[in-house]
């Protein structure tokens, strides 16, 4: 069977189709994204309609691939983007009125849950913390013994941070500071294993932008996934700097996160920081493989833990 993950996030909404065998194995056929940047539309804690009209098109953008190829099934999924808005009822009933795709809006729960299984079938992840820093969340999920123990959202992300500080495209270093302290206090109220994990885990589109612009800058293979903290700092800084540099590495390796990586490294850092990381694992799976593996589970919601 194909299948059709559609991630409707606060930043980019993104197309994976996945060819899955009968013995519950799968792979990842293609993936597709576009940058809509839901989170920009919301005005007065509701989505405007013209951010509604954008989901739209983008959606059947996305559609007109996935009818290419032909799939069994299609699942539509929304993140903070749908999640922490006031009108969420109304923006999923006239998605579905104007596309036909039903919409589900999932709990920052249950988002870092998917985070976490995505990442134990790919690594076989045993101990350890994963995060994903998204457009309008941060979720940040504790694993023991292979079992999810605990997976907690906040209402923190990077295109957020971007559009309540940042006036123009590089934030300034008042602003820099601005979006430093909000995810510090962010993050106050996380609680940590002791002693600390021996693994920290990133999923999710800023993760892997990091990733790629390290691998670039180090002049390290693509296929390299592991990034030591003091190999972090370094990135973090040439980025921060806000130099020539730090604009080149960005347009050659992730041009559409130009206005959130910077947002998102200082996130990222916070959340290292946080979680006293010693060395940090970048995984290739993430929400929608652990979306997927539910879907393969059961056709209603299954407990994952």
């Amino acid at each position: 069977m194909k299948y059709a993950i559609v991630d409707l996030g606060s930043n980019t909404i993104r197309l994976s189709v996945y060819g899955c065998g009968t013995d519950g194995n799968w792979r990842l056929l293609f993936s597709e994204k576009e940058t809509a940047g839901l989170n920009s539309y919301v005005v007065e804690g509701s989505l405007s309609g013209a951010g509604i009209r954008r989901a739209c098109a983008a959606l059947e953008r996305l559609r007109g691939i996935w009818d290419q190829v032909g799939v069994d099934q299609v699942r539509v999924f929304a993140t903070a983007s749908l999640r922490n808005i006031r009108n969420t009822r109304q923006a999923r009933e006239e998605i579905l009125a104007s596309t036909g795709l039903s919409v589900e809006v999932i709990s920052g729960e249950l988002e870092g849950e998917l985070g976490c299984r995505g990442v134990i079938r790919e690594r076989n992840l045993e101990n350890g913390m994963v995060f994903d820093i998204g457009g309008g969340s941060t979720e940040i999920s504790r694993v023991q013994g292979g079992q999810i123990l605990s997976a907690q959202s906040l209402p923190v992300g990077c295109l957020e941070l971007f559009n309540r500080h940042v006036k123009k495209l590089w934030p300034k270093d008042k602003e820099l500071e601005a979006i430093r302290r909000e995810a510090e206090a962010a993050l106050k109220g996380v609680p940590l294993p002791q002693p600390p994990a021996p693994l920290v885990c990133g999923v999710g589109g800023t993760a892997r932008g990091v990733l790629k612009i390290t691998n670039r800058l180090l002049d390290r293979p693509e296929t390299e996934r592991s990034v030591s903290m003091a190999e972090f700092a370094g990135v973090a800084r040439c980025l921060l700097a806000r130099k020539a540099e730090a604009r080149d590495v960005i347009l050659k390796t992730c041009p559409d996160r130009l206005h959130t990586i910077l947002p998102g490294v200082v996130l990222m850092e916070a959340v290292c920081r946080k979680l006293e990381c010693q060395r940090l694992y970048i995984s290739a799976c993430g929400v929608r493989e652990g979306y997927l593996y539910r879907c393969l589970l059961s056709e209603k919601e299954a407990p994952l833990g």
